[in-house]
């Protein structure tokens, strides 16, 4: 045989090996797929309200809905309805790889907050469900950071004994702990996850806001993100907190002032229709919040607040 006729057998030989390997491996990540019958299975451990966006969410999961399904099964009854929302409403690269025990733990975290701080039976349970039990804020990297902050902060909310005293004191001590202040030009990235920016000391105020809104989570206090694309007069954008105690309350991150009294009052109470200012909701809505260091980004939900801060 001629070294021409082995080479082109050679090479026959390899793309018939690589189409073969092709054709199993994608019988294999079929397989590995949930099949609709488990899917549909799943979803009846739902409360009903969340069975067709969970129905949804775990079609779109890919292999990850394995890791989904088992998150579901092993949520404790009295905190499924809890991980249906978070199933329900979470971002497609969430729901292709998030674990399955980094959701329960959270659950279960979140839960055992609501229990433990003295206003945690007054919180109404949308308002535990949007802004307590949710893992992350915007697009920061998904750390796992509920357990270590409850452990740093639960004993400052069982002292202060209100919401707003545990805000205005954590507001402080969360940034002197971990020794996290603000800086523009010394933060790595605008978007840091709590523990990227207590790993640089510096942040910016969106990456201290999801810093603060964590850790007054962790405790049971309920709280969102907030912000402007752009004030009216031109100087950029900001990104501070909202907290709930009975109404909703604004604070700027790692600025230890009363609540609805920062810097940025008088800018807000002036905002116009052409520049409205959003709170982010883990739930899905019709409005998409602004991101301006990833405007390309849109799977973060809100809703306009704007008319909270007019005069």
């Amino acid at each position: 045989m001629s070294l021409l006729n082995k080479c082109v057998l050679f090479v026959c030989f390899v793309l018939w090996t690589h189409a073969a390997w092709s054709e199993e491996s994608s019988v294999e990540q079929e397989k590995s797929r949930p099949s609709m019958s488990e899917i549909k299975e799943a979803v009846r451990l739902a409360p009903v309200v969340y069975q067709k966006d969970v129905l949804a969410a775990l079609r779109r999961s890919g292999r990850n809905g394995r890791e989904l399904i088992q998150a579901l099964k092993k949520a404790d009854l009295r905190q499924r309805e809890g991980m249906a929302f978070l199933i329900a409403n979470m971002p497609g690269r969430d729901l292709v790889s998030l674990k399955g025990d980094f959701l329960v733990r959270n659950i279960q975290l979140s839960y055992q907050a609501l229990n433990v701080a003295p206003w945690g039976k007054d919180i109404p349970q949308d308002v535990f469900l949007n802004n307590v039990l949710p893992y992350a804020s915007l697009n920061e990297r998904r750390d796992v950071w509920r357990a270590d902050f409850y452990k740093r902060f639960i004993n400052i909310a069982l002292t202060s004994k209100s919401i707003d005293q545990t805000v205005k004191a954590l507001n402080k001590y969360v940034f002197d702990s971990l020794q996290v202040s603000y800086s523009a030009d010394r933060r790595p990235k605008p978007d840091q996850s709590p523990y990227e920016s207590i790993a640089a000391h510096y942040a910016s105020c969106t990456g201290l806001s999801i810093l603060l809104v964590d850790a007054l989570r962790s405790v049971g206090v309920p709280a969102r993100i907030a912000g402007v694309a752009m004030w009216p007069d031109g100087s950029g954008n900001h990104t501070w907190v909202e907290i709930w105690d009975g109404q909703w309350h604004f604070i700027g991150a790692a600025e230890p002032t009363a609540l609805d009294q920062t810097w940025f009052a008088s800018k807000a109470s002036q905002i116009d229709a052409s520049h409205p200012i959003y709170a982010v909701s883990f739930q899905k809505t019709r409005l998409i919040f602004p991101m301006r260091w990833a405007p390309t980004l849109r799977f973060v939900s809100a809703i306009d607040v704007s008319k909270h801060y007019k005069l």
